[in-house]
């Protein structure tokens, strides 16, 4: 096969058995890889009445179809379980960094990991060879001692290896897996599946290539993709500053989430924006396997509390986690949480999240020192914020009740306290059990449906449309020429787009159009292994650039609309698992109060969500998609995107 390594393999570690079986063409074809891979796997085998942490749950972890090329930012591999310890229902995460396209030099498309060994173990793979190892010696050791460790032990410094931390292996519900020391698979407790199965990580060596269909071809498609990047309106700004640059970007159209969504404005927020950062801590950039935009990098505290404090990092979403939505100015202890999350392993949207929003609940009195063993939670107190990551990551105290993400523990609060759980809940920014990332949208419609209408709960990275609050003021004057050149957005669609007029950023009418665009978009890039970054959501490569890539890679011709139908595909088939779970319209739709409270300060001041207009923007976007009034992908939908075994087996049930 070209381009997939062409193999799958099957772990069980209870069973300590492994077996290798060939990769289905029809499945490569239909799914192209990553993403896509794993989501239809867990449909083949999932049963929804297993729990998060028993041995029946299953791990996958695939690359990306062009992941191991050297397409440009394609390095990118997705983990997915069966069943989350935060959320209950099927989730993932990606990663780039060097892990992914190893992985596809060993010769491996999918690993499938499923029981539990009977002692702490990693997995080791070497080409053809698939062993279990004994991995007691690095119990409780953190996620960079572990990954030094564990490449001293395979005895080769390319190995490369993914961990998790001692969060995981205590079972903290937004424990992470990381590799490269700070790439992480984050969300929705992937570590602490890895910690339930005894399992502290896998370090993977590969020595082969990957074979390209039409080598002459695909060279001068990278090159155009290449060229295509770096003179990008926005490279530039992106590569020197990376995500960090969204913390004011965001501030000056009202997008930026302060003190638990309470505001958005933050008078200090110049202190965390991406020039301040390289400015005073960055060293250098650095990027992931084959990518040219280099948006990462490494960082040192020169003075103060936080002196020496040295690391990779810190994306926007960790500064505004610990900053902003915190209340706290100062860069310099995020930096320095950072740095803890990674190495025990946490996730910092789930843990500053579920931080912030006890900072909340002390500022209007639902709970106290004795719920908090003592521990002053006033808006910005870094301190205690420190010291809560340390007990969330250890499951202590007042850490014990957070370790499970924000709303059991509001439902912990409320039982303890005989209180209703609503009352705490309400201050919960969610969608299906996992809390939200760092946007602020009661003035972007589109926005509010896309984090709703999100497979895996509230996520920007399952196809947030990045253009919307921009689209009115930029893009809405420039046309859907300029789009199409600029961000690679096909002509139809944009054409489509202003036909439809859903650039106003606050009108509801046509923005499922919108939406399922980038929700199938990055569908797809993230089962080609491709980050989101350079895609239409940033710098423009569009379906119609990944079609040519494919096809180079493959040697199976695709058009921009087959790899559009691709992410339709798994987006599709993924509303399906959430349905086999139980899920309905209900789970459709943003937190309460986006609904209630309207913003109070700021460019997008009284802006607030409109329930019966949500209501008919939901209509349309199931119409759109092909489901029912309740989401349910119908049979005909399924069947249009080759699904005949799962229209059956969804609609028999």
């Amino acid at each position: 096969m070209y381009g997939w390594a062409g193999k799958i393999a099957r772990i069980h570690l209870t069973k300590r058995k492994i077996r290798v079986e060939p990769l289905s063409k029809n499945l490569a074809k239909a799914f192209l890889g990553g993403r896509g891979f794993n989501s239809k796997l867990i449909y083949d085998a999932l049963d929804t009445s297993i729990d998060a942490y028993s041995p029946e749950n299953t791990i996958f972890i695939a690359p990306g179809l062009l992941t191991g090329t050297s397409a440009p930012a394609t390095g990118r591999f997705t983990i997915s379980v069966v069943k989350s310890p935060l959320t209950g229902i099927f989730s993932d995460g990606n990663a780039g960094g060097h892990f992914g396209p190893e992985l596809k030099y060993a010769g491996y498309d999918v690993i499938v990991i499923t029981g539990k060994a009977d002692k702490l173990s990693y997995i080791l793979i070497e080409d053809d060879c698939i062993e279990i190892r004994d991995a007691t010696s690095i119990a409780g050791r953190s996620v960079w001692e572990s990954e030094r460790i564990m490449r001293e032990e395979v005895g080769d410094p390319q190995a490369q290896t993914i961990t998790i931390g001692p969060a995981g292996e205590k079972l903290v519900a937004m424990s992470s897996v990381t590799c490269n020391s700070s790439r992480v698979v984050a969300g929705c407790g992937m570590g602490a599946v890895f910690g339930s199965k005894n399992l502290k990580g896998v370090a993977v060596r590969g020595t082969r290539g990957i074979k390209v269909a039409r080598e002459e071809e695909f060279e001068k498609i990278f090159e155009e993709t290449y060229s295509f990047i770096l003179t990008h309106l926005v490279y530039k700004d992106f590569s020197t500053y990376g995500t960090p640059i969204l913390s004011g970007v965001l501030s000056l159209v009202g997008g930026l989430p302060v003190k638990n969504w309470l505001y958005s404005t933050f008078p200090e927020i110049e202190k965390q924006d991406g020039p301040f950062f390289v400015e005073n801590y960055v060293i250098k950039s650095k990027g992931c396997f084959s990518c040219p935009v280099h948006c990462s990098h490494y960082y040192v505290v020169r003075n103060g509390p936080y002196m020496n404090t040295r690391g990779e990092g810190a994306e926007y979403e960790t500064i505004n986690a610990f900053g902003a939505r915190m209340g706290n100015k100062d860069l310099a202890p995020i930096l320095y949480i950072n740095n803890m999350c990674n190495s025990l392993g946490l996730d910092t949207i789930e843990t500053g999240n579920a931080i912030s929003t006890s900072m909340h609940w002390w500022q209007d009195g639902l709970i106290n020192e004795d719920d908090t063993d003592g521990l002053i939670l006033e808006w910005g107190n870094m301190e205690v914020a420190i010291e809560l990551v340390k007990k969330i990551a250890n499951r202590e105290g007042f850490g014990k009740i957070l370790a499970d993400g924000a709303l059991m523990a509001a439902k912990k609060i409320a039982r303890n306290k005989g209180i209703p759980e609503n009352k705490l809940a309400y201050y919960v920014i969610h969608v299906k059990g996992k809390t939200q990332s760092s946007v602020e949208y009661r003035a972007l419609t589109g926005n509010a449906l896309q984090y709703a209408t999100a497979t895996r709960g509230a996520d920007h990275l399952r196809g947030m449309p990045t253009i919307e609050p921009y689209a009115k003021t930029w893009y809405k004057a420039k046309g859907p020429e300029f789009l199409n050149r600029v961000l690679g957005i096909p002509l139809e669609i944009a054409k489509k787009w202003f036909e439809c007029d859903v650039l106003d950023p606050e009108k509801y009418e046509g923005k499922a159009y919108l939406v399922k665009y980038y929700q199938d978009l990055i569908a797809a890039a993230a089962s080609l292994g491709m980050c989101v970054f350079v895609t239409s959501w940033r710098l423009g490569i569009g379906p119609l650039m990944m079609a040519r890539l494919v096809s180079a890679v493959t040697g199976i011709d695709y058009t921009w609309k087959d790899i559009m139908e691709c992410g339709d595909r798994v987006y599709t088939l993924e509303y399906a698992i959430l349905r086999r779970y139980g899920l309905g319209r209900e789970s459709d739709f943003p937190p309460e109060r986006f609904f209630n409270e309207p913003v109070p300060d700021g460019p997008k001041k009284g802006a607030i969500l409109n329930k019966d207009k949500y209501e008919k923007m939901l209509d349309e976007y199931y119409k759109i998609r092909g489901y029912t009034s309740e989401g349910v992908p119908t049979k005909e939908k399924l069947e249009s995107l080759g699904l005949n075994e799962v229209a059956k087996d969804l609609w028999n049930r």
